[in-house]
């Protein structure tokens, strides 16, 4: 499996980092951050093939401030984004469950680097010295099937599923062995008061069903904010972080006004971008729900406030 190469973004300062990955076999399980102003170093920690945790050379100088992003069983990196000027101001990572937070300053412009469907980010390549001055991600095909989310419960319940057939057989054993015992005793007579009573209930005229009228019902909140979506739709792109094609893709989900964005989470928000598709994993949903709670009061002094400290919807600090 060949390794491919993204980027760098960042300045010309500092000495060449042609390659830093991980071996084949080997998964991503943390990333170490040093920060400040910039981003002052990356170093990626590894489980091998035997299961050993292993740490590649750490890029860049020594920060202040570390951060450590840990990475779950079955989840991988497919991705950065950050700014990037003379060096890397910041750097967040992708992975295909979620983002990690924000580290390093607000300088430099924006940037994103994302590997190719059915591949991961297995390294770094770019500049470094005292701190990162340039960042580009080492890709590599997907070396084996990644645990889906859900799949345990799904094989448990194809477990039960097969011990219910498997059960199914003898159940049928006793039933037939309880009927053929049955057939050796004689039933009781039925009682005579019973079977008249039934005679009298299948001579009885049907009744028609009654006309109910429809009452009011007051519904949940979030349901009421469902129904409006249909009838309202508000315009999403002036939440910080929304486009047009997020704006689609959330309408297409159920989410057309700034009360229904409010009232959903980050992470469900989240989960619905990672579906989409890389082009949308890349974005953070963090502060939608907060800015669409003050667009639908129709607090927009509020509104602009906040999202003066946002850039793409995340926090720019």
């Amino acid at each position: 499996m060949e390794n491919m190469k993204l980027g760098p973004n960042g300045g010309e300062g500092g000495l060449p980092i042609e390659e830093c990955a991980i071996p084949a076999g080997a998964r991503i399980c943390e990333v170490q951050v040093s920060s400040g102003w910039f981003v002052d170093s990356i170093r990626v920690q590894y489980v091998d093939a035997t299961g050993e945790t292993q740490a590649l050379p750490s890029i860049g100088g020594r920060g202040l401030l570390s951060h450590y992003f840990t990475l779950e069983a079955g989840e991988y990196l497919i991705g950065i984004s950050g700014r990037s000027g003379q060096y890397v101001d910041s750097i967040v990572f992708h992975t295909n469950q979620r983002i990690s937070p924000t580290y390093g300053g607000s300088g430099g412009d924006d940037f994103t680097l994302l590997a190719p469907e059915g591949s991961e980010v297995v390294g770094f390549f770019g500049r470094a010295g005292w701190f990162v001055d340039a960042i580009g991600i080492v890709t590599r095909p997907l070396s084996a099937v990644q645990p889906v989310p859900g799949k345990a419960a799904e094989t448990a319940a194809e477990t039960a599923a097969a011990g219910t057939a498997t059960a199914a057989p003898k159940k049928a054993a006793k039933k037939a062995a309880a009927k053929s015992q049955q057939a050796d005793t004689p039933a009781p007579a039925a009682p005579e008061k019973p079977v008249k009573k039934a005679k009298k209930a299948a001579s009885a005229p049907v009744a028609e069903p009654a006309v109910v009228e429809p009452t009011a019902v007051e519904l949940p909140a979030a349901t009421r904010s469902a129904a409006v979506v249909a009838l309202a739709p508000d315009d999403l792109k002036i939440i910080e972080g929304i486009g047009p094609k997020i704006a689609e893709l959330l309408a297409q989900n159920g989410i057309a006004t700034f009360a229904t964005l409010a009232d959903a989470s980050a992470e469900q928000l989240r989960t619905l971008l990672l579906a989409a598709g890389r082009r949308f994993a890349v974005s953070d949903p963090t502060t939608w729900p907060a800015q669409a709670a003050l667009a639908a009061t129709g607090d927009m002094d509020a509104l602009k406030a906040m999202q003066a400290d946002l850039k793409g919807g995340r926090k720019a600090g």
